[in-house]
């Protein structure tokens, strides 16, 4: 049975922020004075910051598909079981949850936008989460 079940959306505002961010640093690189020795440094890291920048729009628009809360310790997410890790890390507008992989080794943290879901959703979630976190001995800190 599920606690909380969810089909995540991509979060907007986690695009904007990953475009200003990345855009930022480009600028910074840009506009900085550079000797001319350093031509090859200076192409690197914006070849460097373009490249993280399209990473991180993938690793975006990854995070997206059904979520469900299995148990107090359990989260089914792209067809494979995970345990949630420690305590979730929870802000106004989101929750990074770490997690295991049930039967392998494989660690990830999700970071789940307030606004990927509706807002009756994230209450839920929220909820479930604190609700974990105040009644489970969590074993796999």
């Amino acid at each position: 049975m599920a606690l909380w079940r969810c089909d995540i959306r991509v979060s907007w505002r986690t695009q904007i922020f990953s475009l200003i961010a990345h855009g930022i640093l480009t600028l910074l690189i840009l506009l900085s004075p550079w000797p001319e020795n350093y031509g090859l440094v200076w192409v690197t890291l914006i070849t460097l910051v373009v490249f993280e920048c399209i990473r991180s729009q993938r690793n975006i628009m990854a995070c997206r598909g059904e979520l469900v809360l299995q148990s107090n310790q359990h989260i089914r997410w792209h067809q494979q079981d995970y345990a949630i890790r420690g305590k979730p890390w929870m802000l106004k507008g989101g929750v990074l949850l770490r997690l295991r992989q049930v039967g392998g080794k494989k660690k990830r943290r999700l970071w789940l936008a307030a606004d990927c879901m509706d807002q009756r959703e994230w209450r839920s979630l929220r909820q479930a989460l604190l609700n974990r976190s105040s009644t489970s001995h969590d074993p796999l800190k």
